[in-house]
């Protein structure tokens, strides 16, 4: 019998691990090399002396479920943190970075498609018709969208979907971190940047990643007074009351039909948007901080990525291991691809920054993607940050669209139908790009 203590004690040991992958991280120069964050290392860590391993955590028997849970956290605080960008805004300013991630972003989810399909056909027949999205679900969208995709999948009857997705977003920061740097050095040889920031040259923050007590700033702002309500507490309780509604509300949708099926992150992300409207229109926003829902996104993608490595089964990896590999390796082609052909067609000026943070989040994580940049650019010159914020949250909608409906046309004998819509789709924007953002661009005024 599972009990309150039970979730509690799981929670507690990831995080020890995190702790532990933190103090390894500020200590041991080949991870600050590395690039690893914390919360690989402790999932690794988790893998090792887990169920998988050594077998010495007193996991509760239903662990591997806190993913799942941490999933629709995140996606509602990423709702509550969030504001839509004007269309003039995107168009003037971030259109060709709108552009390029859409075609990487889609094409990715595209080609793996295609991609699993081919290996299915002709050489595993064995394989599910969804086995590409493993990888285009673990690479785009990190270890979230990898529990998000392997749960659908799962549901659907493909009960390994869930381990491979996890394996290849571990495997995605691994790719991203020492492939991008391997970019990175390419740059520097063809000119492509101006300056890079070497391992040597770097401070003692970015190595440990640990900040000096005299630059460390503030979590969040004091918006409540303490006699009442303690500010955290009075995000928190927006934060779970958000997310308990978004599960309730995707499986009250999710029953209509059997074919319809509502991933609780979509009504998470959802309701979180519509929290904060509602919360500008009363005047409530300004006692809340976006700070604070920022933090708690990373927070809960930091326990998630715990929880999601170890949460991988070995024995399953093991009747994978060849297609698996096939299926990386035609995943980092494809992005390789983007970066080095597509990128500087669409990207304009500072077209390899903006490329290499997009390397990271397509095969790992922003949290990647904003490492290389800080290598790649480390003045910051490019503002592709700034750009990456306002084109990201249309983006958001599209990625939503195809985590929810691809892997269930996939299963459902749908999947040319699938990669039809996403091809029409790629035309569309490249069409909209050539027709109408590259003239607003180049008629624009620079933006300040």
């Amino acid at each position: 019998m599972i009990t309150n203590w039970d979730l509690f004690t799981d929670f507690g040991i990831a995080g020890a691990l995190l702790l532990a992958g933190k103090w390894l991280r500020a200590h041991v120069i080949l991870l600050q090399k590395l690039y690893l964050p914390a919360a690989l290392i402790a999932g690794l860590l988790a893998l090792l002396l887990g169920p998988a391993g050594m077998d010495l955590l007193p996991w509760s028997a239903q662990f591997t479920g806190n993913a799942g849970v941490l999933t629709v956290v995140l996606f509602a605080s990423l709702g509550l943190s969030t504001d839509f960008p004007s269309a003039r805004v995107l168009m003037q300013r971030c259109g060709s970075l709108w552009t390029f991630n859409q075609i990487a972003n889609v094409g990715q989810w595209a080609f793996c498609a295609t991609a699993g399909l081919a290996l299915m056909i002709f050489v595993w027949p064995e394989l599910s018709p969804a086995f590409g999205l493993v990888l285009s679900a673990g690479f785009m969208g990190g270890h979230g969208t990898g529990v998000v995709v392997g749960e659908a999948l799962g549901n659907l009857g493909w009960e390994d979907a869930l381990t491979l997705a996890l394996t290849t977003a571990t495997v995605g920061i691994f790719v991203s971190i020492l492939v991008g740097m391997a970019l990175m050095h390419l740059a520097v040889h063809k000119g492509w940047i101006r300056d890079f920031a070497r391992f040597e040259t770097l401070g003692q923050t970015a190595r440990r990643g640990l900040v000096p007590v005299a630059e460390q700033g503030q979590l969040g702002r004091d918006t409540a007074a303490p006699v009442s309500i303690d500010s955290l507490a009075m995000h928190g309780a927006l934060l779970i009351a958000v997310s308990a509604a978004a599960h309730h509300s995707a499986q009250y949708l999710s029953g209509f039909h059997a074919m319809v099926q509502v991933p609780a992150f979509v009504t998470a992300f959802a309701l979180g948007l519509a929290a904060r409207t509602l919360l500008k229109r009363t005047g409530g926003k300004a006692y809340f901080d976006d700070k604070i829902f920022s933090h708690s996104t990373g927070t809960a993608t930091d326990f998630l990525v715990v929880f999601g490595i170890a949460s991988i089964k070995v024995t399953i990896l093991l009747n994978y291991a060849a297609p698996l590999v096939a299926m990386v390796l035609l995943g980092v082609l494809f992005n390789l691809f983007m970066v080095l052909v597509v990128a500087p067609r669409i990207l304009g000026e500072n077209w390899f920054e903006k490329a290499v943070f997009t390397w990271g989040w397509l095969t790992g994580t922003v949290g990647m993607g904003i490492a290389l940049l800080r290598i790649a650019d480390p003045k910051m010159r490019s503002k592709v940050l700034d750009d990456y914020a306002i084109a990201y949250v249309p983006g958001s909608v599209v990625d939503m669209v195809m985590i929810s409906l691809v892997p269930v046309l996939m299963m459902q004998g749908m999947a040319m139908e699938a990669i039809g819509g996403m091809l029409v789709y790629l035309v569309a924007v490249l069409l909209f790009w050539r027709l109408v953002l590259n003239r607003r661009s180049a008629l624009a005024p620079s933006a300040q």
